[in-house]
């Protein structure tokens, strides 16, 4: 009798750890990280993440912080207009992206500032960060370094 609820617990052990497996794999798929990018910069300087995170599932979905190994402090920020035509930045707090949408962090918008990098980053260079997201959790992301376009706000 005992062997068989040993068994009976297994099973469902087991059953309840392949459907969670399998609703994280459903999850994650929701959300797509595209065109990955980071701009170059000196040790102890500050660089910036770009990419586009598309939402292909139903259900709304937070950016809630980013993490890496390659700086200091890893914040999500948003650039600003300030008095007189500057541009100023300042945490941007939780990005809501929507179902079937696309939300772009970029240059003089959104983006995820890496504060203090730990080595020099290089043209060519491939760096990796983590993406925070309340429901489809931590996603992994790979950025090549390129030099940074020019934007309308710097021309």
């Amino acid at each position: 009798m005992k062997k068989e609820l040993l068994i009976i617990i297994t099973l469902i052990f087991t059953f309840n750890l392949i459907t969670l497996a399998q609703q994280s794999k459903s999850r994650n798929s929701d959300i797509q990280i595209q065109k990955t990018w980071a701009r170059p910069a000196v040790k102890y300087a500050n660089s910036a993440l770009y990419f586009v995170i598309e939402n292909r599932g139903g259900k709304i979905d937070t950016l809630i912080g980013a993490q890496s190994n390659i700086a200091e402090e890893t914040e999500v920020h948003e650039s600003f207009k300030k008095d007189n035509d500057k541009i100023g930045m300042r945490p941007a707090g939780r990005i809501a992206i929507k179902p079937k949408s696309e939300f772009e962090f970029k240059p003089g918008g959104f983006h995820v500032m890496l504060l203090g990098v730990l080595k020099d980053l290089k043209i060519g260079d491939k760096i990796e960060a983590v993406l925070l997201l309340k429901y489809a959790g931590k996603i992994k992301v790979k950025a090549e370094v390129r030099d940074m376009p020019m934007t309308k706000e710097m021309k």
